[in-house]
């Protein structure tokens, strides 16, 4: 009997969110070159931009010439949530936009809907290229939930009015939307997000993104608390390794400060699942165990920045660390 083939998943953008298509084919080229058989759809994970019907199908054909599968991508929020602060992105989520056009959690009703005409497009992107888990981020305004707490349950009525509004799209076109766990944003409050939206919608619509990184760094317990919490609704994943953080950069006075640090200790890390690697601090064998017995379909994807002269050598490495942890999964399922 042949050997079970190995399957291996990463990101589009490995190397930046980068827009030209000739960037684009670039970039998944080198994925295929590499030897990855899937991928996560990862362009235009933050902005308005809306594909048009042309551009999906552009999207499926190349993913199909280079014979890679999409069985994920990720959905935009809305509008730009970051700023550059000495050339590193960092995320301002401490309280509720008011600039953002299209954003599925605002006050305005018209931006309101426009949000959920941008997750309905990116459901459409799902359909055309094949993917069936949409990743989202709901970057929580909890500094506002603590200096007017009337603001939690305004926010979390318009979150819901999306939510209900989108499901009927979404489950038609057998796509799930999977919730990210996010950095800059505490635990506890993750936890109530996650908890009430779960509570309130089935399994069949809104399911859990695992972040590893992410969650290095602001599970500041047990880095895998979200993992062992939500595995019965784990549809997706963005397998990164790091250093995590001190609680001296974490919990500094000036807010900006120590997002700016979550941000630099974000670092997206090749995962060093079988040790051989020269950083990287998370369990990879607890990991796989916990993604064995969730619903993801497997390959889990990997979430990684490579670049530089040796960028193909190290979608290489990458390439073979996925092929690895996805036997480590399969033999645990088996």
């Amino acid at each position: 009997m042949s050997e079970k083939r190995l399957l291996s998943s990463c990101e589009t953008d490995y190397n930046s969110d980068l827009h030209s298509w000739i960037d684009i084919e670039r970039q998944i080229s080198n994925l295929a070159e590499a030897g990855f058989t899937h991928t996560q759809w990862m362009q235009n994970w933050e902005g308005e931009y809306l594909y048009s019907p042309s551009e999906m199908f552009q999207a499926r054909d190349v993913l199909n010439f280079y014979n890679i599968k999409a069985h994920s991508i990720h959905a935009s929020e809305g509008g730009i949530r970051t700023k550059v602060i000495n050339g590193k992105k960092v995320f301002r989520n401490r309280y509720r936009f008011t600039e953002i056009r299209k954003d599925y959690t605002s006050k305005n009703e018209y931006a309101r809907l426009a949000g959920v005409d941008l997750l309905k497009n990116r459901i459409d992107l799902c359909s055309h290229i094949g993917a069936t888990v949409m990743v989202l981020h709901m970057q929580l305004p909890y500094m506002m939930f603590e200096e007017q707490p009337e603001e939690k349950d305004i926010y979390y009525r318009q979150v819901c009015k999306s939510f209900d509004e989108v499901k009927s799209y979404a489950t038609a076109a057998g796509v799930r939307i999977a919730l990210e766990n996010m950095i800059c944003t505490p635990q506890k409050y993750q936890d109530e997000q996650f908890d009430m939206l779960f509570d309130r919608y089935t399994d069949d619509f809104l399911v859990f993104a695992w972040d590893s990184g992410h969650a290095a760094l602001m599970c500041r317990e047990d880095p895998y608390h979200f993992l062992k919490k939500y595995q019965d609704r784990l549809y997706a994943t963005h397998l990164q390794d790091n250093a995590s953080i001190s609680d001296e950069l974490l919990y500094q006075e000036d807010p900006e400060s120590a997002d700016r640090e979550v941000l630099l200790h974000d670092a997206h890390w090749i995962p060093n699942v079988d040790g051989t690697l020269d950083k990287g601090m998370l369990d990879w064998k607890l990991i796989a165990k916990h993604l064995a017995k969730a619903p993801l379909e497997l390959p889990a994807d990997f979430e990684v920045c490579i670049s530089g002269p040796d960028e193909l050598e190290q979608l290489k490495i990458c390439h073979k660390q996925a092929e690895k942890f996805y036997k480590m999964v399969t033999e645990y399922r088996e």
